[in-house]
């Protein structure tokens, strides 16, 4: 059996084959991750799992046809026949004359993203994370009588990415994270609760914040009481801020909108949101969960103020959209593995904190409703921006919690929601997937109860 080839000589080899055939313009994307888990459940630890994944993604880009094939064989026959697969594909594909590969050397800035060591973790240490989620959530509260599910996971990740016209650069990554879903039983009645986080090193990861956090979702839902229907103020902490700003990114894809499928479409220079709203995307922050120097294309990162105190700045695009719109691309196209192409996606995706103190703009308002849970986000129309989403919450009065409910609705239209935020705390919390937010307070919505 031959020597297993190093992640570089995957590489050339499969660069050599490329020029070998003539393929003059063409990519290789390279990737492997090592990865482990444990879950628990109830103090004892239940699934360890650790998985390796290595491959390679090939495209040729032949006139406006590209091609796309993908292998984790990685002997030297194993790489040929991707990549003979790849410029196979390229001769029946549909044409596009906007499509490109990259060229030109890459710059690979120092993001903090990297920090050695976790591959190695010993099984029980990171038993011992996951179990120390558990007895946080016990602990926070006595109610806390089991759970659904208690997890810890890490990762790190090698990218290579080089094309036949210049391209080459790599990066490593390194993830942590944790989570549980612990639920809360009182006189009969039981409640779920969820709360999970991330980073970039193990000293970054609180498991008792996790813990706690996750107790308070499902306690604050016990007891709950019927909520007639009417508007209010709606305070969204940051972890629900983060949700529906998650369903909110989409609609800054050039892609999307170029389809007509973005209500943002055509309104750059427009006001969208409230002069207080500012929206970035920053795949260069330091230590950030989404950061990166370059994407899935090769193209270099950048910070991208989407929204600008209320006015549209511009899109997120990729190679192909950022030509048909006649612009160069943000850096945006993102890919969750070697086997699949890349697709417009957000990194480290935010509402720019405030000055308000979180706590003090809640108790000026004589009632609202904090939202605890948001359902169905992705029922959310992308054109209109109406929305109708399930939800539960805690009504407020000066601030402070008078009851949990539950079984409502939540409706209005997203522009309308946007321009609606009258307060914006100074309490910018990332959450797992890169998104962060701080408390958002809008003027009022209308909330379908009883």
């Amino acid at each position: 059996m031959s020597d297993r080839l190093t992640n570089d000589e995957v590489v050339d080899r499969a660069l050599a084959a490329l020029r070998s055939a003539g393929a003059r313009t063409a990519e290789v994307f390279m990737r492997e991750a090592q990865s482990g888990s444990v879950e628990t459940r109830d103090g004892e630890i239940e699934i360890v799992l650790a998985r390796g994944e290595r491959g390679l993604g090939v495209r040729v880009l032949d006139g406006e046809r590209i091609g796309f094939a993908h292998s984790s064989d990685l002997a030297p026959a194993g790489i040929e026949a991707c990549v003979d697969q790849a410029r196979r594909m390229a001769r029946i594909t549909e044409p596009d004359a906007d499509l490109r590969i990259a060229s030109g050397q890459l710059d690979v800035a120092d993001l903090a993203i990297y920090h050695p060591g976790l591959e190695s973790r010993p099984i029980a240490e990171r038993g011992a994370t996951a179990l120390a989620v558990e007895k946080a959530a016990r602990d926070a509260d006595k109610r806390i009588t089991h759970f659904r599910k208690t997890s810890y996971s890490d990762a790190e990740v090698t990218t290579i990415i080089a094309t036949t016209t210049g391209t080459r650069a790599s990066y490593r990554e390194s993830y942590v994270g944790a989570m549980t879903s612990p639920v809360a039983t009182s006189d009969g009645e039981r409640q779920i609760g969820y709360h999970g986080e991330g980073a970039r090193r193990l000293d970054e990861l609180d498991a008792a914040a996790i813990g706690a956090r996750a107790a308070k979702r499902a306690t604050d839902k016990l007891g709950a009481k019927p909520f007639p229907t009417q508007k209010l103020p709606v305070v969204l902490d940051p972890w629900m801020a983060q949700s529906l700003l998650g369903a909110i990114a989409p609609l800054f894809s050039a892609d999307n909108v170029l389809k007509g499928r973005s209500l943002f479409a055509n309104k750059v220079g427009s006001l969208v949101a409230s002069e207080r709203v500012t929206i970035v995307d920053d795949a260069r922050r330091k230590g950030g969960l989404r950061s990166s120097p370059f994407d899935g294309e090769g193209t270099p990162t950048s910070t991208r103020t989407l929204i600008e105190r209320g006015v549209l700045r511009g899109y997120l695009t990729n190679m192909k959209t950022a030509n048909k719109m006649g612009t160069t691309s943000t850096g945006n196209a993102r890919r969750g593995s070697y086997a699949s192409p890349s697709r417009i996606g957000p990194s480290n995706f935010y509402v720019e904190a405030g000055s308000d103190d979180p706590q003090g703009m809640v108790k000026r308002l004589e009632r609202a409703l904090a939202i605890t849970s948001l359902l169905n986000l992705h029922t959310i129309d992308p054109v209109s921006g109406e929305f109708s989403l399930g939800a539960t919450g805690t009504y407020l009065e000066k601030g402070a919690p008078v009851h949990p409910v539950q079984g409502i609705t939540i409706a209005g239209n997203l522009t309308q929601l946007l321009s609606s935020i009258v307060g914006i705390g100074r309490d910018l919390t990332f959450g797992p997937g890169g998104i962060g937010s701080p408390t958002l307070l809008i003027s009022d919505l209308s909330i379908g109860g009883t």
